[in-house]
């Protein structure tokens, strides 16, 4: 329940990670109705409460439900947070928490950390409704927590209420901004950050505004500034036209602006990447008491390998295998760095199965590449499918093809170690045959079978995947194909 927005999220618990069912969110801007002195509106509070009753609907006749009522900065500062508090329990039966400023920066921090893989030193800006959390994080954990008191809402009620957007109207907002950062200690200004995420409603504003005007979401210093001008030159936010922010959201993104701009000048920020998650994944994360100390992406396969049915010990062997034969080639071919995409490829192969046997590669591309996979950024989600659906048969040519020259020349060589070993493993015996690589140049490979009265469909098998691999600039070699010692002398 924050100061802008209240959301809706209802999840169930699959293997040891959240599938999410059901999102919602209405825009009660809550903290439009606290008074100067601190008290919130009869109509503020009347929205809430309405709001409430309609979520209510949505999960009141659930079974075996666990739920959770988190509230935020303005019921943090509201002098009358009691009045809204017991009206709230006739209207639905669970009681509210409100946290605290810390409480919600930690939060904000598990919850993008259930969702994608982050760096050694990371720093997260929420910027809320009243207030914007700020953290710095090693890796998962959160190391130093910080709720600084300026927000899109209350700074649009501050400096932006009549709707002119000047420059001395952000100056204004920016100052204000400013002074606020006298209560961070000294490590939020090192600036050396390999990571820094903006998540929450206003970034998302900012990044679409972003797009629209320059292409991409690439959040820099100098890029917001020359929107800052453009909404000057507009002279209104009633003129300001962005073709995916609603009308209720585009009169927050000035005051949202002018603090982002200030966290960029006062923090040393260079760049800032936004991120769909924020407070409401780290509560339901708790909620479902799911171990946090897990990777992410692992705990992404392992549930997804659970819910379709994955053969597991069947995934495993061409696990061993496809490993085995990347820890052959992989500093030749300079590849080190994807060995957990081929990996994952190699666990969730057979995913499709699930629906159909027949193009079960189909199906488990289209299953991973329409999923919602926790920790997976969207090309590695797209590479993962990528390898999935061209493990057998004819390769998509036209598809891969048309990746970029660097990302395909990896796939390739990526598919051709998954290619062998499922074939190599065919037989779903609990041996598998073995079979050597060794790099003869950038694009050629030597292939070499043991020898085993098993071998002979696999030579076949071979010979068809020489044909496949060739068309996609990849040379396949077999042991009847290399030279011998007494050739080469």
């Amino acid at each position: 329940m924050g100061s802008n927005s209240f959301h809706l999220m209802i999840a169930r618990e699959q293997d040891g990670s959240l599938q999410i069912l059901h999102k919602e969110k209405a825009q009660v801007q809550l903290a439009q109705g606290l008074s100067p002195e601190g008290y919130l509106s009869d109509e503020a509070i009347g929205r809430g409460l309405e709001c409430l009753r309609n979520f209510g609907q949505r999960f009141s006749g659930l079974c075996e439900t666990q739920v959770r009522l988190v509230a935020t900065h303005t019921l943090r500062v509201a002098r009358n947070r009691d009045k809204f508090l017991k009206a709230a329990l006739t209207v639905i039966p669970y009681p509210i928490e409100v946290i605290s400023g810390h409480e919600e920066a930690r939060l904000i921090y598990s919850g993008i950390a259930q969702s994608q893989v982050l760096a050694k030193h990371n720093l997260i800006i929420d910027i809320g409704g009243g207030s914007t959390e700020v953290v710095i994080g090693e890796k998962n954990q959160p190391v130093m927590l910080s709720s600084l008191r300026c927000g899109c809402v209350s700074y649009n009620e501050r400096f932006f209420s009549d709707g002119q957007l000047s420059l001395s109207a952000f100056r204004a907002a920016q100052t204000a901004a400013d002074k606020q950062f006298s209560s961070l200690s000294k490590e939020y200004f090192d600036g050396r950050w390999d990571l820094v995420l903006g998540s929450s409603g206003s970034v998302k504003a900012i990044c679409e505004a972003l797009l629209e005007s320059f292409g991409d979401e690439t959040v820099t210093l100098a890029r917001l500034k020359e929107l800052k001008l453009k909404l000057v030159q507009a002279g209104h936010v009633d003129a300001l036209q962005f073709a995916n922010i609603d009308r209720k959201r585009m009169t927050l993104v000035p005051a949202g602006l002018a603090i982002l701009i200030s966290f960029f000048r006062r923090l040393a920020i260079e760049q800032l990447e936004p991120t769909p998650a924020a407070l409401r994944e780290g509560v339901l994360y708790e909620l479902a008491q799911i171990d946090q100390s897990q990777d992410i992406r692992h705990r992404t396969v392992e549930s997804i390998a659970n819910l379709y049915h994955v053969d597991t010990k069947h995934g495993a062997r061409v696990r061993n295998t496809a490993m085995a034969l990347f820890d052959s080639v992989a500093d030749s071919w300079q590849i080190r760095p994807f060995a957990r995409l081929l990996s994952y490829a190699a666990s969730l192969h057979e995913i499709g199965i699930h629906i159909n046997s027949r193009a079960y590669h189909k199906h488990g591309a289209y299953i991973i590449a329409n999923s919602d996979l926790p920790g997976f950024s969207q090309d590695l989600q797209q590479d993962l499918a990528m390898l999935i659906g061209n493990q057998c048969k004819k390769p998509q040519f036209d598809n891969i093809n048309a990746l970029p020259d660097g990302r395909r020349e990896v796939l390739v060589k990526l598919l051709c170690l998954l290619r062998l070993a499922v074939l190599v493993n065919l037989g779903r015996v609990a041996r598998s045959l073995r079979l050597s690589c060794a790099v003869l140049d950038t694009n050629e490979l030597a292939v070499i079978p043991e020898q085993s009265a098993r071998v002979d469909l696999l030579l076949k098998d071979l010979k068809r995947e020489k044909k496949h691999l060739g068309q996609l600039g990849l040379i396949l070699r077999l042991d009847s194909e290399l030279p011998s010692p007494a050739d080469e002398d």
